[in-house]
């Protein structure tokens, strides 16, 4: 605090730059858990995505693939949840204005809570994948799917909630979009953050698929390393009303 009670400007400044670091550095993270996400998705849970919905609307429709009838199943599956979780995270994640703080923002505490559900989901995947038989019936690759897509629905939310730059974690069109945009308008914002995200999310990929390769409890667990590193930079990140 400064002599006349105000908040010392230098501290406020820290504080943006502090939470601004650790949001970005949380989104990177996330991109690849989604990255990690998907390749065991697509190679273990019937050839379907949990994170990129836009390649489940394409699998939808290639109707001459061997086992079509799985497929279309579980990309629904996939899609319903995934609209369904993501609706009820930004539901829960409402932006609210306060006395001090008139710019609605999303309450910090209620994002910790949503993304440390997606943890737990993902948790569950890999509990899920340990203990169902090695033969699994559709039924249950259908209940590994609704978990996994609930635990993306909930990172999309969080991300989409208090990331700036333009950044999707779950789908890179989205943030290669915004890259392109901002390169066409000469705005020179955030380009790091985006490649970053579009990297790592194939660093996850490939990530996922070569230890899917080796074991997939591997590919299972892999995701759950980058969601915790995510929750824990989101937990310690300055409030946006800290200012």
């Amino acid at each position: 605090m400064t002599e006349t009670g105000g908040t010392d400007p230098t501290l406020t400044i820290t504080r943006r730059r502090t939470r601004a670091g650790m949001i970005a550095a949380m989104a990177l993270v996330l991109s690849f858990a989604a990255g990690a996400t998907d390749a065991f998705a697509f190679l273990q849970l019937g050839g379907v995505f949990t994170a990129n919905m836009t390649g489940n609307f394409v699998l939808a429709g290639l109707t001459s693939r061997p086992d079509f009838g799985e497929v279309l199943l579980g990309a629904t599956v996939a899609v319903l949840l995934f609209s369904v979780g993501t609706f009820l995270a930004f539901r829960f994640t409402r932006l609210v204005a306060t006395p001090d703080r008139p710019t609605p923002e999303a309450p910090q505490h209620r994002l910790v809570l949503v993304l440390g559900g997606a943890v737990i989901a993902q948790a569950c995947v890999l509990i899920g994948w340990i203990v169902s038989p090695e033969t699994r019936t559709t039924p249950v690759i259908c209940v590994l799917i609704a978990l996994s897509t609930l635990a993306m629905a909930g990172q999309t939310a969080v991300a989409r909630r208090i990331e700036r730059s333009g950044v999707t974690t779950t789908f890179v069109t989205g943030t290669l979009t915004s890259l392109m945009q901002s390169l066409a308008d000469g705005v020179h914002d955030h380009h790091l953050i985006r490649i970053g995200a579009i990297v790592l999310l194939v660093a996850g990929a490939l990530c996922g698929s070569l230890l899917t390769g080796v074991d997939p409890v591997f590919g299972a667990a892999l995701p759950l390393v980058p969601s915790i590193v995510g929750l824990v930079l989101l937990r310690l990140a300055p409030t946006a009303s800290s200012d």
